[in-house]
């Protein structure tokens, strides 16, 4: 390139270059010189910016943001909006278990979620839940039915998470309450290891096992006790 060439070049200004940008998009002979993923970057831009754009995206965001006049007035509208999903299987219960927002919670129960739906992973909202320690959500989970037992595809349990990670001790501390808990904690996954022993090599709480194992398997040993999910369980009767 020659100096004046190179300083004509120089003297274009942003416009003047998109613009060529432009043309050559356009044309057949050039356009193979652009690939799409810038495009695709942009629109997942557009969809986080503008999710007012598509129902779907309206109600995954209010649920996820706490939004929750914004998701009523959704609902109330297209009822069936309370099951829709995101790419990776995510409904709306999910994103409200994992951002802790227990009034969106309680008000997709309210009107049908589904407590068991699961992503394409195999994650229930009760495993959003535990993974990010928010254990009110899971408090509130576990109140209306959600199954502390549900397996992931890798047969991960809600338990399996909260006991590999170092920030989940108020988690742990509700799951270990659960009157399951002697065969919740001692259920292994793909990878045939438990929760009981991912608490012992990843996480930092594993004293709590040591703690209430031994307790709860003695309780369930009892002719009786005041528990009455072990009661029921050794009387054969269901509640």
């Amino acid at each position: 390139m020659s100096d004046s060439e190179d300083e004509e070049f120089k003297l274009k200004d942003f416009k003047e270059i998109s613009d060529e940008i432009e043309r050559c998009k356009s044309n057949p002979d050039t356009s193979g010189m652009f690939v799409s993923g810038w495009d695709d970057a942009d629109q997942d831009v557009d969809i986080v910016k503008n999710p007012k754009e598509n129902p779907i995206d309206h109600v995954l965001w209010a649920a996820e943001n706490g939004e929750l006049e914004t998701l009523k007035d959704l609902v109330i509208k297209q009822p069936g909006l309370i099951h829709a999903r995101d790419t990776d299987g995510y409904t709306p219960l999910h994103r409200a278990a994992y951002s802790n927002h227990i009034n969106v919670i309680s008000y997709l129960l309210s009107v049908g979620a589904s407590i068991s739906a699961k992503t394409e992973l195999g994650w229930t909202p009760l495993h959003s839940a535990c993974n990010w320690n928010n254990y009110a959500s899971v408090a509130r989970l576990l109140a209306a039915g959600a199954d502390p037992m549900a397996m992931s595809d890798g047969h991960q349990t809600p338990l399996h998470l909260a006991a590999s990670l170092s920030h989940c001790k108020s988690t742990l501390l509700i799951l270990l309450l659960r009157e399951d808990l002697v065969d919740t904690a001692r259920k292994a996954n793909q990878s045939d290891v438990t929760p009981e022993q991912l608490a012992r090599t990843h996480g930092i709480y594993s004293p709590l096992f040591d703690m209430v194992l031994p307790s709860a398997s003695h309780i369930r040993s009892l002719p009786f006790t005041c528990n009455p999910y072990v009661r029921a369980q050794n009387d054969r009767i269901v509640l």
